[in-house]
């Protein structure tokens, strides 16, 4: 039988050469799959790049805005670079944990929450809860995640930030709890006694109970600084208290004889204390039973010189200083600052400094 010719067949690709086809095709796919794959690649690792470098560079920027005491742009800073962390943390978040950079940012950020509470001033239009509010909540979540002192030092923080807004009248939050919380983490946390002595004195608490909380905080070597500028401040609220004004020249007292920085607000208390004191000998007598004399000298040496204090307010401190230098036994000094005294006094005036004047020299001068 005679077999017929199909043009289709001839037509038709041998099956090795579809085969052949079809394995260049797969090569070709799978090369370019792979140099997209690279691309890609090489995209996620520029951008993480550049997103570091953008992170680090806010961070940076951040850091020297706080050192400048502008917290508010500081505060910004870090919540840019903290979202920037947030967008390049994806494995991180997946794994329901931070990553490095976001972590450091939160830190930085309470830090930052940290100082601008302890450095906080309510303007004439504005509340502390303004901002308040917005540190907060960092600070809560810092002390949820956080152990050991820093969780105490974030949990005194966020007590502080309850009492700051109780003065707004905006909290019902006791910040006692929290400063009870945080001793019982760390017990000699400064923040937390010191903040707890300040609420004693600011609910017209025990001063016995309050000076127990500073000596706490002060035994713990920690922010020596704040712990006595919250203690000065403190006590000064309750200067209509007899004792409170003694424990404050204690404090003053204590500051010089260690060294430590004494602003003009302090110096301007202790020259209201001896204000007050002056011509009173039974108040001088408690402030000589208090702090020695000689050292009280030698601390209005210090902080209440002439360069210091308004020409006005010198004769109270020559009677000051004329009184202690008595009570010390240096007579002669006595005797020589009671006169210098009544030298600055003006002719025929009626200051109530002249008597006492007229009377040590007559005194001394026997």
């Amino acid at each position: 039988m005679k077999k017929t010719h199909d043009p289709k067949l001839a037509r038709r690709p041998p099956a090795r050469t579809f085969e052949r086809v079809l394995k260049w095709v797969g090569s070709i796919t799978a090369i370019l799959s792979l140099f997209f794959g690279i691309y890609q690649l090489a995209t996620l690792v520029s951008d993480a790049r550049a997103r570091a470098r953008h992170i680090e560079e806010l961070y940076v920027t951040a850091k020297a805005q706080q050192a400048a005491g502008d917290f508010t742009a500081a505060w910004e800073s870090f919540g840019e670079a903290g979202k920037s962390a947030e967008e390049g943390g994806m494995i991180a978040k997946m794994a329901g944990e931070l990553d490095a950079a976001q972590a450091k940012l939160r830190g930085a950020q309470e830090d930052l929450a940290i100082e601008w509470l302890q450095n906080i001033h309510a303007g004439s239009d504005e509340k502390f809860s303004a901002t308040v509010d917005k540190l907060l909540p960092s600070l809560v979540r810092g002390a949820t995640a956080a152990t050991g002192p820093r969780k105490a030092d974030l949990l005194a923080h966020v007590g502080w930030a309850y009492f700051l807004k109780s003065r707004d009248g905006m909290s019902e939050a006791d910040p006692v709890r929290s400063y009870a919380e945080a001793i019982a983490i760390d017990a000699a946390n400064p923040y937390a006694h010191v903040y707890w002595g300040h609420w004693i004195l600011w609910t017209h608490g025990s001063l016995s109970d309050a000076m127990k909380q500073f000596a706490a905080a002060l035994a713990s070597q920690r922010e020596p600084g704040l712990v006595r500028k919250m203690e000065l401040a403190a006590l000064a609220n309750r200067n209509y208290d007899d004792a409170a004004q003694i424990e404050y020249l204690r404090a003053v007292n204590e500051m010089r004889k260690v060294h430590e920085p004494i602003g003009d607000r302090a110096a301007g208390e202790v020259y209201s204390i001896y204000y007050s004191s002056v011509g009173n000998s039974n108040a001088f007598d408690k402030l000589i039973g208090a702090v020695p004399p000689s050292e009280q000298i030698e601390l209005i040496r210090v902080i209440l010189g002439d360069a210091w204090l308004d020409p006005s307010k010198i004769p109270t401190r020559q009677a000051a200083l004329a009184t202690l230098q008595e009570a010390a036994d240096e007579r002669t000094a006595a005797l020589a600052t009671w006169k210098e005294l009544r030298a600055l006094l003006p002719a025929n005036q009626g200051s109530t400094l002249e008597p006492l004047a007229a009377a040590a020299i007559k005194r001394l001068s026997r």
